[in-house]
């Protein structure tokens, strides 16, 4: 009976070890000029100067708690805290532009809105609520988080992304001539011939699901028509002119196109493959 009793102590040690570091906390980021953003997030029960930081993009749906509850099977030993922002939609209806423009392509002119700096500020939030000495991040966002990420990496000034995913953006914006936010023309934040080559020689991964060819909240207006009659087709033309870009302008072009089969608009079905990608590197916590 004493021995059933021991092992049956030391597995709830474990057994609570492992629920503490998959345990979804939450915090207010309210160091700026703009509406606060609740940051959720999970961390491991020790941070030491091997952890890493990685930020999941919620989609249109704003479900920052669930887009976060789906990485705690991949995260759950790992040496990593994953935060989840919440733009709400009262506070950040074009998040996705990063409030630099409405999704009809209208510029928002007051930059003090603009978005393109967030992700920096709240990874440096946690770099000192934590004391991290870790100097880069990664990205992964499904959908509208998505379009953000990419025009985040983009439009922002941060270069300590060190890893991205991008899934099953709905539209995007095109290193072409087309106006903004479907092209970088008259776009309302300076895009520098430094950051584009950062941007096509960042270790950035796009995803796109097989059957991800609905019609279902994909906005239909003439720019992004114009990039393919669904997401699939735009994913594959985006990157594709990705490549032409990097030819013409001699830039090292080092994104990854992954098709994930028999997958339609599924950010749990998309999480698994995106965790492969971006925790390949993040040591398992020692037991």
């Amino acid at each position: 009976m004493k021995k059933v009793r021991f092992f049956t102590f030391i597995f709830l040690i474990i057994f609570s070890k492992y629920a503490y570091s998959t345990e979804i906390k939450q915090t207010t980021f309210a160091f700026w000029d703009k509406p606060d953003v609740e940051l959720f997030y999970l961390s491991p029960q020790e941070i030491n100067q091997d952890t890493k930081v990685l930020f999941v993009i919620h989609g249109n749906s704003r479900n920052a708690m669930g887009y976060l509850e789906k990485w705690i099977p991949f995260v759950k030993n790992k040496n990593v805290v994953v935060v989840a922002p919440l733009f709400t939609k009262e506070s950040y209806r074009y998040f996705a532009l990063l409030q630099s423009a409405s999704s009809s392509g209208k510029i928002n002119k007051n930059s003090d809105d603009y978005l393109n700096n967030s992700i920096s500020l709240f990874f440096n939030f946690f770099k000192n609520k934590f004391l991290l000495s870790n100097n880069t991040y990664k990205m992964y966002g499904h959908s509208a988080g998505a379009q953000f990420t990419h025009r985040y990496m983009l439009l922002g000034d941060d270069y300590r992304i060190s890893n991205a995913v991008i899934a099953n953006a709905g539209w995007y914006t095109f290193l072409n001539g087309s106006k903004f936010p479907y092209g970088i023309q008259d776009a309302p934040i300076n895009i520098s011939s430094e950051r584009v080559r950062w941007f096509m020689s960042s270790k950035t991964n796009l995803l796109i699901g097989s059957s991800d060819i609905g019609l279902q909240s994909l906005n239909t207006s003439k720019g992004a028509m114009r990039q393919g009659n669904n997401r699939l087709e735009r994913a594959n033309n985006y990157f594709s002119s990705l490549v032409l870009s990097g030819e013409e302008n001699r830039i090292p072009f080092r994104w990854n196109f992954h098709l994930i089969k028999d997958v339609a608009h599924s950010n749990a079905e998309m999480t698994p493959a995106a965790a492969k990608i971006l925790l390949a590197d993040v040591e398992d916590i020692k037991p």
